[in-house]
């Protein structure tokens, strides 16, 4: 936990806002529990993971954080911990809130 804390830190307090296009991020624990109503493979097994959801203003200021010493030395720390890593980008298609 303490390595996720540490690099999520990095990315607020040195890429946050104007100083480097992060707008905010979520830290995501699998809780353990596989939906039967929004499932619709037959499989329920799921392995412990984590994600990690990050917004930021452009992909190209996401990826000049990345580059950087000051993330890749704490990423470093947390992907020892990790059994596999993948980082796959989005494009929000909806959002919504109550009314």
């Amino acid at each position: 936990e303490l390595a996720l804390a540490e690099m999520c830190n990095v990315v607020k307090d040195t890429y946050g806002g104007d100083k480097g296009g992060f707008i905010a991020g979520q830290v995501y624990e699998f809780s353990g529990f596989v939906s039967d109503e929004g499932s619709l493979s037959d499989s329920r097994s799921a392995e412990k993971h984590i994600a990690i959801l990050t917004y930021w203003k452009s992909f190209e200021e996401h990826e000049r954080s990345h580059a950087d010493k000051a993330f890749k030395d704490k990423f470093a720390a947390l992907a020892e911990l990790c059994v596999e890593s993948k980082e796959l980008g989005y494009n929000m298609l909806w959002q919504g809130v109550l009314e």
